[in-house]
């Protein structure tokens, strides 16, 4: 048997004006089984008393491995990630949004995968749990969750992902017996998860997120899983080791868990996913001389055209529906009928 010493993970809890939620946040990194772990506490230009809460909690934890950044004014979520990153030097990272919290073995189970003897990515996320302000259970899975295409066909759902539930404490109890999947190439059909289910090598991180501040303020989940999945692909990890919290204040998903394919934002996704998707295109165009050096000009070309493919699907689609509502609606805004 060969035995190894597991890396150093460093972790970067953004924080704005989510004053109710940041400390268990704090909490659940602290209660992690993996003890190698640094942490930045970063508040982003907070406008409600975030700061007391999060010194009251450093206070409480009083553990040597937090570290705290206080931003005197709001730059947004990629400049407040960066400023994390200047502190932290861990060759692998995780990004925990300031209102969600992660299970206990988060870290052990995305490190362990990440380094498996098989294939290394830039990128491993996981499944989660969705609950409320309260953090109870809604639904015990994220449904986009490594999504794939699907015929609509009936399927047995495993038993081992049907919680068994204490009669006297209420607590639920899953036991996931699936595999990690590897998915080695992007497709438009791809989906990951939220931030807080990704645990990115460090020195990918530093090689893309290259966007002025202002260009990326929201999204940058989106934004570094679309990257990791064209250039090294990624590997879904099917077991919930997190909770995302849907308290009626989230900055994205404001919508309800009605099950089924719910879109759990009343935002339109497409403009939003097509802004991120020239952004990277344009990063793709800039550095492209350091991008071929790291992942040689096959997998460029092919992350090249693969983004063009999509976004000239994208613009013909939109075209498509700007006649029909023109048809349909008299050109009148669809959103307002």
């Amino acid at each position: 048997m060969i035995s190894a010493i597991a890396p150093e993970v460093g972790v970067i809890i953004a924080n704005h004006n989510n004053r109710d939620f940041v400390a268990d946040a704090m909490v659940s990194v602290a209660r992690q089984t993996v003890r190698n772990v640094r942490v930045m506490v970063v508040d982003d230009g907070s406008t409600d008393d975030s700061d007391k809460v999060i010194r009251d909690a450093l206070s409480r934890l009083d553990d040597r491995r937090f570290d705290y950044l206080k931003l005197d004014r709001n730059i947004g979520q990629a400049g407040a990630l960066r400023r994390g990153l200047q502190v932290l030097k861990t060759p692998f990272v995780c990004f925990l949004d300031s209102d969600d919290f992660w299970y206990e073995n988060f870290v052990a189970r995305q490190l362990a995968v990440h380094l498996n003897a098989d294939y290394p990515v830039a990128l491993t996320y996981c499944d989660s749990h969705i609950v409320d302000a309260g953090a109870r259970l809604l639904a015990g899975t994220a449904w986009w969750f490594a999504a794939a295409p699907t015929n609509g066909s009936p399927r047995v759902i495993d038993p081992a992902l049907v919680p068994e539930i204490d009669p006297e404490s209420g607590c639920l109890t899953y036991c996931s017996t699936k595999a990690p999947t590897l998915y080695p190439h992007w497709s438009t059909e791809w989906s990951s998860n939220s931030m807080a289910a990704m645990m990115f090598r460090r020195e990918f991180v530093d090689l893309v997120l290259v966007p002025p501040d202002d260009a990326l303020r929201l999204y940058v989940d989106f934004y570094l899983s679309t990257f990791a999945s064209l250039f090294t692909g990624a590997i879904a990890i099917p077991e919930s080791l997190y909770a995302y919290r849907m308290h009626g204040k989230n900055k994205h998903s404001n919508g309800a868990v009605l099950g089924g394919s719910y879109n759990s934002s009343r935002k339109r996704w497409e403009p939003i996913r097509d802004a991120v998707l020239r952004l990277i295109l344009q990063v793709l165009q800039r550095d492209s001389e350091e991008l071929r050096i790291a992942f040689g000009d096959f997998r460029c070309d092919q992350a090249l055209f693969q983004l063009r493919t999509a976004l000239k699907g994208s613009l013909s689609m939109s075209k498509g529906r700007s006649r029909l509502q023109e048809l349909l609606f008299g050109g009148r805004d669809v959103n307002n009928c």
